[in-house]
């Protein structure tokens, strides 16, 4: 069996980022003081090819495989062996449905040694929104929300055949407001969303931090067999009990990791975790 030499794989390499949206800047520190990497960003690098947020572009892969596409195209552009990618995703928590949630993904891509390691973050603490804008009232309480204008707002005029004409990136409230009136005027139809692009939303980059800082720690995380990075998990086994009535939920209890490399696997308890929040027991709070 092939022995690796752990995380030292990835000292001192250049690695791209695939971004466009400023995402170098929570992730890069963080690979550079890890592994004294050299980051690059690559310049006119169009991630908005793989979908966008606003909807202009829609995105037609999984965000994963989106990630895993980012990461590729970005090796291609740059002729590097290592690169990283992240991709966000929006929707009801998988233990509550009356929860909106934002899920991270971080893919590291490795060419030279034949690498994929991820790295996830999940958080209910996201500012998704939307909100359909009749009058200014509408819009100062949607915009108070969401906290504009350090997080971007995104207003779309809905035509009669529903095609939509998009505006964005409103720098303060006296153009934004300019923009609603003017709308208005028309008698046009808007809807108002919260702008997720990375680099207008605080919220969601700190978000792509965590996710990133995971996948330093899955990266770290070394096979017991053969000593490979990223032994991490491909399995989540729930029945985890309720603090309460000591039923079994959809907690996650276990998670089995596995390998990539020789493919050796066992199964390890969630961390710090013994109970469930009542509040997400199907019997508690059905």
């Amino acid at each position: 069996m092939k022995k690796y030499r752990g995380f030292q794989i990835f000292k001192n390499r250049r690695v791209v980022i695939a971004t466009m949206h400023s995402k170098e800047k929570v992730i890069a520190p963080l690979l550079e003081a890890e592994f004294t990497m050299k980051c690059i960003v690559p310049k006119g690098f169009n991630t908005d090819q793989f979908g966008t947020f606003s909807g202009e572009i829609k995105r037609v892969k999984s965000p994963l495989e989106t990630a895993r596409a980012k990461a590729f195209a970005a090796l291609l552009d740059c002729k590097e062996t290592l690169a990283i990618a992240s991709e966000g995703s929006f929707g009801p928590h998988p233990e509550s449905p009356f929860i909106t949630g934002n899920e991270e993904l971080v893919v590291f891509i490795d060419l030279e040694n034949n690498f994929e390691i991820i790295g996830r973050h999940f958080t209910e603490k996201t500012n998704f929104n939307h909100q359909k804008v009749e009058n200014l009232n509408d819009l100062a309480e949607f915009t108070e929300h969401i906290g504009f204008p350090e997080h971007g707002i995104i207003l779309k005029e809905v035509d009669k055949d529903n095609s939509e004409n998009i505006y964005k990136d409103f720098k303060d409230f006296i153009l934004l407001k300019k923009k609603v009136l003017e709308l208005l005027d028309k008698g046009k139809t808007i809807n108002a969303e919260t702008d997720m692009r990375a680099m207008n939303n605080s919220t969601r980059m700190l978000a792509i931090g965590l996710a990133t800082k995971n996948l330093l720690d899955t990266i770290n995380s070394l096979c017991p067999e053969c000593n490979a990075p990223g032994f991490s998990i491909i399995q989540a086994l729930r029945g985890l009990r309720c603090q309460l009535c000591n039923l079994p939920t959809k907690g996650v209890k276990t998670y089995v990791y596995s390998c990539q490399k020789c493919n050796f696997s066992c199964e390890r308890n969630k961390l710090g975790t013994h109970f469930q929040d009542p509040t997400f027991c199907d019997y508690c709070n059905p």
